[in-house]
């Protein structure tokens, strides 16, 4: 982190079209920013090389400060549903720029 000398923002949406589905995250770090997850979720896994979240919509609901999870070099993402719908996931990348 010391060679770091600035931050890029950048938004992000995934598209969720499978129940499972791994995305590479390279050197960035990413942080969910998602509002509100669709009715038809009974749970969300999302597991990276440091962090592993897992909730049930009602808990995300609930959350505050603790939904801004960050994620970094891939996020594995899991999901159970009864009927599964595709569903969008919203987040911010975090780009680091290195002199």
């Amino acid at each position: 982190m010391r060679t770091i000398n600035s931050y890029q923002l950048q938004p992000v949406i995934i598209n969720v079209n499978e129940t499972v589905i791994s995305i590479d995250l390279k050197n960035d770090i990413w942080l969910l920013n998602t509002r509100f997850l669709p009715a038809h979720l009974t749970q969300l896994e999302m597991i990276s090389s440091d962090n592993v979240f897992a909730t049930t919509k009602e808990e995300y609901d609930f959350m505050d400060e603790f939904r801004f999870q960050t994620f970094t070099d891939y996020i594995d993402i899991k999901t159970v549903s009864q009927n599964f719908q595709p569903f969008r996931l919203e987040f911010v990348k975090i780009i680091p720029h290195r002199n």
